[in-house]
């Protein structure tokens, strides 16, 4: 007996399946990503403020010039460090959108295919029913013809 139409659509379907449980787990690999590059960028930030505190403090007080100079570069480079991290987020906020894009679109091929399936499976249940039901009309009736005859 062939295979039922529900049935053969169901190898596809799990190919789908796998193909969204891939897309998700990358787009959850990069949300982690993301969250901790802003975790970075927070104590970039917060080390920037304590920094620069510290030293407006001590220079209130008077500093020497190797001193400040020492502070200037390095509070320049907090910056720089603060300004890659920003556009480094950028890109992996992008990397991120684009695997839930790439996420929803394999979501919906399952989801699509699910519902084929589930369709299919619905006609395949009517039509046994109303196969069965038409034996059991026949056997009544060939009994009921059987009994008018005897």
């Amino acid at each position: 007996m062939p295979k039922k139409r529900s049935e053969r659509f169901k190898p596809i379907h799990s190919l789908a399946k796998q193909s969204e449980d891939v897309a998700a787990h990358t787009l959850g690999k990069i949300q982690n990503e993301l969250s901790a590059h802003h975790l970075k960028l927070s104590e970039l930030l917060q080390y920037y403020d304590d920094y620069t505190a510290s030293y407006n403090e001590k220079a209130a007080k008077g500093m020497s010039v190797i001193q400040v100079q020492g502070y200037q570069k390095f509070i320049s480079q907090l910056e720089l460090a603060i300004t890659q991290q920003k556009e480094h987020i950028v890109r992996v906020t992008e990397a991120c959108n684009s695997s839930r894009a790439d996420w929803t679109v394999e979501r919906q091929k399952s989801q699509v295919l699910e519902k084929v399936i589930t369709r299919y499976q619905k006609q395949e249940t009517k039509t046994a029913n109303r196969q069965e039901q038409r034996l059991s009309d026949e056997q009544v009736s060939n009994q009921f013809w059987h009994k008018n005859k005897s």
